[in-house]
């Protein structure tokens, strides 16, 4: 289901989509933000299509989100990330609160994104369910051109809430090693490295969501 909601940073109309195939009272939610928009990044993209059908595919209650000036979402996108930080969070209390839509109520979410969305999600607080993060390709080496001022909100690990940073050793923006050291003395961040894998993740799909599914089995368990 595609519906619009109001972004509370500024009430631009925020496109999200809606699906899932359990027909129970609750179920844990998964919300997945795309790339950068100006680049092309919208929910209509290949990491963010297969994380969304194997999620659904266990039983949660996928979202997919347009930031603001993508696909059909009102405004553009912002210079500093703030204004899509709080896209991310008006999504979020959308599904918690969850006023007019017939789905499964969340009882546990995972905030989740890949490349610009995986930043964003990460600077996203969860204190009112269950909350795990999945981030994948967050783009550590550019952080500082996409959010300039503000690069010091989306550049700190999770240190409680667990965590999967799963990312390619030939990414183009980011290397290995940044993204063993921003893992690094966190008990809660799973760090997982793909060969072969770059940024885009073209071909490596399915491995993409096998070690997601590994990680959501051996991890997530008791979450």
């Amino acid at each position: 289901m595609f519906t619009f909601i109001p972004s509370k940073h500024d009430a631009k109309k925020i496109q999200i989509f809606l699906e899932c195939k359990v027909n129970t009272k609750e179920a844990p939610v998964i919300i997945i933000a795309h790339p950068y928009g100006p680049l092309g990044g919208s929910m209509n993209n290949n990491v963010v299509s297969a994380v969304q059908r194997h999620f659904v595919s266990k039983g949660y209650l996928t979202c997919c989100m347009n930031f603001r000036g993508s696909g059909l979402s009102e405004g553009r996108t912002s210079w500093t990330g703030i204004a899509e930080k709080e896209d991310y969070e008006s999504v979020l209390d959308y599904l918690i609160n969850q006023e007019d839509i017939n789905y499964p109520k969340p009882n546990k979410v995972i905030l989740c994104g890949y490349s610009y969305g995986a930043m964003i999600a990460n600077s996203v607080e969860c204190k009112r369910l269950p909350c795990a993060y999945l981030l994948i390709s967050i783009p550590l080496g550019v952080i500082w051109a996409l959010a300039t001022l503000k690069q010091h909100v989306f550049k700190r690990a999770q240190t409680t809430q667990m965590t999967l940073c799963i990312y390619g050793d030939h990414d183009q923006f980011t290397g290995t090693g940044r993204f063993s050291n921003w893992c690094q003395g966190h008990d809660n961040i799973s760090n997982q490295c793909i060969e072969g894998a770059d940024h885009f993740w073209f071909d490596y799909e399915s491995q993409l969501v096998q070690h997601i599914e590994d990680w959501r089995r051996r991890r997530l368990n008791s979450f």
